[in-house]
């Protein structure tokens, strides 16, 4: 009998290969809350690689999670091309001028930002090298920004969401220029090493609806997938509230795994388990699914009520494996740091193999 025990990275290949190691691999989302673990305000953390760094790899230690990832904010990108970040000590970095608000004809004037150069695209890519060149023994990924979040911060989400309506070929116009900065973004952090997840978050139906999704959304999803699968990389996505009228379609397009939140319809009689159903439709399509540990929680929880949601989304998992235990969406910066540790804590006690395979 093999007691070497079993290392992260070993844990996350065995459930996307369908297999079962001694348990669930699990992760929370973190970006800023990383930083402000290390007494960093957000604007430092999601400015500073060095620091950031740091921050992220005393957060490894901390906590030893199965995938680690590199991730300051989800406004670098649309940054990059002429928008204005705001910085907050307690929220997340948001866009304040949207490039393409006051002229979406500015849009034929742009070029797609080299990442190497522009914003601070080059400060991601030194915390990815960082994290990279670090080798940790868990898995490793990026997250950036997916083509249709992109777009909506140039433009101004509800400018966006009118103009689906009423000028589909300016849409498509920027969701092909987004996509091309998606991939570039995608090819300058393959050079360090580490894996592609893109967070699409305003891609979600409690945004826009199933059919919009399957019009401006899709193709460019899996144009990028497929542009990457050339690479022989494959891709991860993440997409905020409500995503189970379009599970079908994500796994369609080609993604290798779909890390999602809680569902938010607002009539509870509509309520549908979309961990369930993902996963349901992911271990008959050889796709992992990811989530969804209620993140609203993390700032107040006690123990027994995280421990409650790890055990909520272990056992709607079951014995199906293709199944990482994470959090519904990112850890609020100022999130108790307690609560992530009973959230790892729960998961390696209850997420162990032995008992969800022998019960």
């Amino acid at each position: 009998m093999d007691d070497k025990p079993v290392t992260p990275r070993e844990r996350v290949a065995a459930a996307f290969k369908g297999g079962y190691a001694d348990r669930v691999p699990a992760y929370p989302i973190a970006g800023s809350f990383a930083g402000c673990l290390d007494g960093l305000s957000i604007e430092e953390y999601c400015t500073n690689p060095t620091k950031a760094a740091k921050a992220m790899l005393n957060y490894y230690e901390r906590y030893q999670p199965d995938i680690m990832i590199a991730f300051n904010d989800l406004a670098k990108e649309a940054e990059a091309v002429g928008c204005r970040v705001k910085y907050s000590d307690y929220v997340v970095p948001s866009i304040d001028r949207h490039v393409l608000e006051e002229d979406k004809g500015t849009l034929a004037r742009m070029e797609i930002p080299d990442p190497f150069k522009a914003g601070r695209l080059p400060a991601f890519l030194e915390q990815c090298q960082a994290l990279s060149s670090a080798r940790l023994p868990s898995g490793l990924g990026a997250v950036l920004v997916g083509p249709w979040t992109i777009a909506m911060l140039m433009r101004n989400p509800e400018l966006m969401c009118l103009d689906t309506l009423e000028d589909a070929e300016f849409v498509h116009e920027l969701m092909r220029f987004c996509t091309e900065y998606a991939k570039r973004v995608g090819d300058a952090v393959l050079t360090t090493k580490i894996g592609l997840s893109y967070s699409d978050p305003t891609a979600s139906c409690s945004l826009v609806g199933p059919d919009t999704y399957r019009e401006f959304i899709k193709p460019y999803h899996k144009e990028l997938v497929d542009y990457f699968k050339a690479k022989k990389v494959g891709t991860t996505v993440h997409i905020c509230g409500t995503t189970h009228q379009i599970h079908e379609d994500l796994v369609d397009v080609g993604f290798v795994a779909i890390t999602i939140d809680l569902d938010q319809q607002a009539d509870p009689s509509l309520k549908v388990d979309q961990l369930d159903k993902l996963l349901t439709l992911g271990n008959q399509r050889g796709v992992v699914g990811i989530g969804n540990v209620d993140v609203t929680i993390f700032e107040r929880a006690t123990k027994e009520e995280i421990e409650a949601e790890v055990r909520r989304c272990i056992d709607t998992a079951g014995t199906r494996s293709r199944f990482v235990l994470s959090t519904s969406c990112e850890l609020p910066p100022r999130a108790d740091p307690n609560c992530v540790k009973w959230f790892m804590d729960a998961a390696r006690e209850y997420g162990r193999y032995d008992r969800i395979l022998a019960s």
